[in-house]
């Protein structure tokens, strides 16, 4: 779970840097064309990732459905890696190409919601008092 961990907040701080110079582009040039792509990859990229590289390693010893567990990183780094970018290059060009990896990276990143929920409802030993 530490390899989960580690690895979903360093992709998370390289989404806080790209977040924040698309944000300081978009304020030097005062277009804000690409503000839905910056908020995504800022709470995607960013928030979500970290959020799940914190999880991973306050409750490293306590989870038991690993199988899981690693199906969830491999998705959110998938989706919540992809999705950001796959947005920004769709706003940036539309065409089937892009809309395709838009699509299909947001729907890697529902999967990895889903399975985010089935262990937190149903991992017998993550909220156990033993």
């Amino acid at each position: 779970m530490l390899v989960y961990s580690k690895w979903l907040m360093r992709i998370a701080a390289i989404y806080t840097l790209i977040g924040a110079l698309i944000g300081a582009d978009m304020a030097g040039r005062s277009n804000y064309g690409m503000v839905a792509g910056h908020a995504h990859i800022l709470v995607v990229g960013w928030l979500t990732l970290f959020a799940y590289g914190m999880f991973y390693y306050v409750f490293r010893e306590k989870l038991s459905m690993k199988k899981t567990a690693a199906l969830h990183f491999w998705t959110s780094i998938l989706g919540g890696g992809i999705m950001p970018l796959g947005m920004l290059m769709y706003y940036q060009m539309q065409n089937t190409a892009t809309l395709l990896a838009f699509i299909i990276s947001a729907s890697i990143l529902l999967i990895a919601a889903a399975l985010f929920i089935v262990i937190l409802f149903f991992d017998k030993k993550l909220f156990s008092t033993v």
